[in-house]
């Protein structure tokens, strides 16, 4: 494409600015194609992002809305267990007190001596098996 003419009698020459002309303007059109497919692209590109950002906020909430159902089992569970130990506890305090106030002192004494005696029957029955 020239942008410089001949000059002739009455001006630069026609053929040459028709020519000249006829470039700029398949130049412009050209660049009309691609102005609309890069316009085409973005609306596109524009159009996928939101679409992609929306899908992600809804698989966002869908994952906290999940988590906030796991949190809620789980603080049932733990309140479930705590209750559960706490009554264990208030089981084993009255259990244990009941056993203390039922054995005197020395029955007690005779209860422990009388299990280690037994404990030294069946190891030596054991140790006797195992001659």
């Amino acid at each position: 494409m020239s942008n410089s003419f001949s000059i002739v009698k009455k001006g630069y020459s026609k053929q040459e600015v028709d020519n000249f002309i006829r470039e700029l303007e398949e130049t412009i059109a050209s660049y009309k194609v691609k102005e609309q497919y890069i316009s085409k692209a973005l609306v596109e590109s524009h159009v996928a992002s939101k679409r992609i950002i929306e899908e992600a906020e809804i698989h966002a909430f869908e994952i906290e809305k999940d988590a906030l159902i796991q949190l809620e089992h789980l603080k049932l569970e733990l309140n479930n267990t705590k209750k559960r130990l706490e009554t264990f506890k208030n089981d084993y305090d009255t259990f244990t007190h009941n056993f203390k106030i039922s054995f005197s002192d020395n029955e007690l004494i005779d209860v422990i001596e009388t299990i280690e005696e037994l404990n030294d029957i069946i190891n030596s029955c054991e140790h006797n098996k195992a001659m």
